[in-house]
């Protein structure tokens, strides 16, 4: 079941608590995707990859991640990681806030570009990767649904990528 969205001009994202989800404080008002997405099953495709990283939920992840899926880096260093490890890391992947401080969506037939800037505390692997990030999610319309294709993640403040 997707999380409540309640009215209110501060409201941007979830993030985990030991009891379930709890709002965040943020700039942009942050209903549901569906506000301005008009694809509601692209919402709920959104809706379901933020639920796979905050509750780091393996078997979402299999329907929500296109098979040739990539995180991507440019900096602090090039990287690509793909589907499989990525899939194998996010049981390390403990995200304890996260809020949207910027977002844009654009839709165009099969394709949706999702650009926002989010500020997150989390560790990988047992490292800190915490700060401000720009995130570009591609997602491609696939026969049974929406998949995220990529996302290219550039930290403007964390640290280097854990595991190097």
């Amino acid at each position: 079941m997707p999380p409540v969205w309640p009215e209110g001009p501060e409201v941007s994202l979830v993030a985990p608590t030991t009891r379930g989800l709890v709002l965040v404080q943020g700039r942009v008002t942050h209903q549901a995707y569906s506000d301005r997405v008009t694809d509601r099953s692209l919402s709920e495709a959104m809706d379901d990859f933020n639920r796979v990283v905050l509750q780091r939920d393996v078997e979402l992840a299999e329907r929500v991640l296109d098979v040739d899926y990539h995180l991507v880096l440019v900096q602090p260093v090039a990287a690509a990681m793909p589907r499989a490890r990525w899939i194998e890391v996010l049981p390390d992947y403990f995200v304890s806030a996260y809020a949207v401080e910027e977002s844009r969506i654009d839709v165009d037939g099969d394709t949706a570009a999702v650009l926002q800037r989010v500020q997150m505390t989390a560790t990988v692997l047992g490292e800190d990767r915490s700060g401000t990030f720009v995130l570009s999610d591609i997602w491609r319309l696939r026969n049974d649904g929406w998949r995220i294709w990529r996302r290219h993640s550039s930290p403007l403040s964390a640290g280097r990528m854990p595991g190097e």
